[in-house]
């Protein structure tokens, strides 16, 4: 079998899932998290920086904070908030070329994993629109039915996509063409979700993403991005 895995953000679409979020809460009149929200990085921010700390590290602060801003919500609230930043936000910057690579796998019956740092309930509606065989995404907790603020560790980046894809396969008992298969992806953080595959393509890439694909003859799609 030969598998086709997308990451999300900035790959099947230009815009990001956090910025949705925020979005959508400040219009709920939760302005004031999106102060706090920036404030919980600032060390972290410049921890990495001073290269104290790694951008995949950085990456992980980046969404598990994020569940800030749906704590305390149910699961009719949360939903409400997944399918704005799902439908409204994310979608109406699909990269064409991209998706249209996505529907070209498809249509030679390549098997379709979605490989996102996202949460689940908004990778969940992706999935669904993409018709995608599988999804793989960051967990959010709940407590007596409501999102407790925190996520279930880990984030889905770097070295968990990685292992989460294996694990996936694994359970499945499917046994997949790993050099005939194909991984698109934006950041520099995925190149352990390039590792898998003999078909890597970098999308809209990063500075450095850009820089090692080039080196290693990798197909770019779109141009490099800061």
């Amino acid at each position: 079998m030969i598998v086709a895995l997308f990451d999300c953000d900035g790959t099947l679409f230009s815009a990001l899932f956090g910025r949705g979020l925020m979005k959508y809460t400040n219009s709920k009149g939760r302005k004031g998290l999106v102060r706090l929200y920036y404030a919980s990085l600032l060390i972290p921010f410049f921890l990495k920086k001073l290269g104290l700390i790694s951008e995949e590290t950085f990456s992980r602060r980046i969404i598990a904070n994020l569940a800030m801003f749906i704590k305390g919500w149910n699961d009719e609230e949360s939903k409400a908030a997944f399918d704005w930043v799902v439908n409204e936000y994310l979608l109406s910057t699909q990269r064409d070329e991209v998706v249209s690579r996505l529907r070209s796998h498809q249509a030679k019956g390549h098997e379709i994993v979605l490989v996102s740092a996202q949460y689940l309930p908004s990778l969940e509606i992706l999935g669904k629109y993409f018709n995608a065989d599988a999804i793989i995404g960051t967990e959010v907790e709940k407590t007596e039915n409501r999102y407790s603020g925190r996520i279930t560790p880990p984030v889905i980046v770097g070295q968990d996509k990685n292992l989460r894809v294996r694990e996936l396969f694994s359970s499945q008992n499917q046994e997949i063409d790993w050099e005939a298969s194909f991984a698109y992806a934006d950041s520099i953080t995925d190149l352990e979700l390039f590792d898998l595959v003999g078909n890597p393509v970098a999308v809209f890439p990063d500075l450095k993403l850009n820089e090692i694909a080039q080196a290693n003859n990798w197909e770019i799609i779109g141009t490099p991005t800061k």
